[in-house]
């Protein structure tokens, strides 16, 4: 038997981030390629550099605050201070050598903290393995 979920009815995404279980309402991935060009002497252009460029992706939801509500902002604390890098699964996608470039933690006394992570990764976007 199938299930249909209605847009309006969509539930966040578990996503691991640095061991914290980040519930993801929404998510943006940007990407670009750096391109320049030369004009020629004969009045044409070449292209000179091709470059493709690191992709940012942007998650933005809600970290549990039961228990030790201060785990998710020591977790995140120490990604944003370190270059060591970390793989990031979402959607089927795995986001390999990510490394945290921003965060925010907005607690307001629920159960819940609104939160919003931005992390950066130079590698090409990879489907995750059936096993």
């Amino acid at each position: 038997m199938s299930t249909v979920t209605a847009i309006n009815e969509r539930k966040p995404a578990a996503v691991v981030i640095g061991g914290v279980t980040f519930f993801c309402e929404s998510f943006k991935a940007s990407a670009v390629r750096s391109i320049t060009e030369e004009s020629t002497t004969d009045g044409g252009t070449v292209v000179t550099n091709n470059a493709s460029r690191s992709t940012r992706l942007t998650f933005s939801g809600r970290v549990s605050t039961e228990g030790a509500s201060e785990d998710a902002v020591y977790s995140f604390n120490g990604l944003v201070n370190s270059s060591a890098p970390f793989n990031v699964e979402h959607m089927g996608l795995v986001f390999a050598d990510c490394r945290m470039l921003s965060y925010t933690f907005d607690d307001k006394g629920g159960d819940w903290a609104d939160a919003t992570v931005v992390l950066m990764t130079a590698e090409p976007v990879t489907r995750r393995s059936a096993v």
